[in-house]
């Protein structure tokens, strides 16, 4: 099932992995985009499903070349169902199951700090400061394809002992939660992104948003923000 690939992961990508596998339960599922894999051992996986698309099959290669890093096994010789593109209300299934998955395992996480494991839940969260970290590259599942693109991280601040955490953006965005993962504050202003809905709502009162592109304020704005539309508010003293 597997192909050939030069591709070498980066420790983000093993670390990544290592997240979301070790409190996997024997006998507990793994749904990356794409893929099913079943937990057989304490460092054993079986593939279950795969999507019939050569972006799929390139991302499983790479999945197996994680794990051989991490010194586990991946039996994908007896797959038992090959599936094609599933429909819409089975993607939206499929990413909600997925996304509790992933709430329940980032509930759990602690600062790093061995003598705070605050949990980050805990954290500042409303108060993320996004970082560019420089060029990386980086591998497209859907194209099979890979690509380079500018590395953010969100480093959000440990509420027990004040040290600074860089967390990868998803990982931020799982913690958080979609109202914060779109809200940004920088220069003493918050800009929270406004859904269609708002947008006609506020247009409507007679209300002016603000339109991000990559640069605001001679300010880098993190991609997952470029190509909004905004209401910009600027931070009170008392929330300082």
């Amino acid at each position: 099932m597997r192909e050939a690939t030069d591709w070498e992961p980066s420790d983000d990508e093993i670390a990544w992995t290592k997240t979301n596998l070790e409190p996997l339960q024997i006998g507990g599922t793994w749904a990356p985009q794409g893929l099913e894999y079943e937990r057989t051992g304490e460092a054993a996986l079986r593939l279950v499903s795969i999507v019939n698309h050569d972006g799929t099959r390139e991302a499983h290669t790479r999945v197996c070349k994680v794990l051989e890093m991490m010194d586990w096994t991946v039996d994908d010789d007896d797959v038992e169902r090959v599936v094609n593109q599933p429909t819409p209300d089975e993607v939206a299934a499929n990413q909600q199951s997925e996304l509790e998955r992933i709430q329940s395992i980032v509930s759990s996480w602690v600062c790093p700090d061995d003598e705070c494991e605050e949990p980050l839940v805990n954290a500042q969260l409303d108060r993320c400061e996004w970082v560019n970290y420089g060029q990386h590259t980086f591998h497209n599942p859907e194209t099979g394809e890979d690509g380079e693109a500018d590395r953010w991280l969100a480093h959000i601040t440990c509420e027990g002992c004040g040290t600074i955490i860089p967390m990868q953006p998803l990982d931020y965005g799982y913690i958080a939660g979609e109202d914060l993962f779109y809200t940004w504050v920088t220069n003493n202003y918050r800009y929270r992104v406004l859904t269609r809905e708002d947008t006609v709502a506020l247009i409507d009162a007679g209300g002016q948003g603000i339109p991000l592109g990559s640069i605001i304020d001679g300010v880098e704005v993190p991609p997952h923000m470029q190509g909004t539309y905004c209401l910009r508010a600027p931070i009170l003293d008392e929330e300082e």
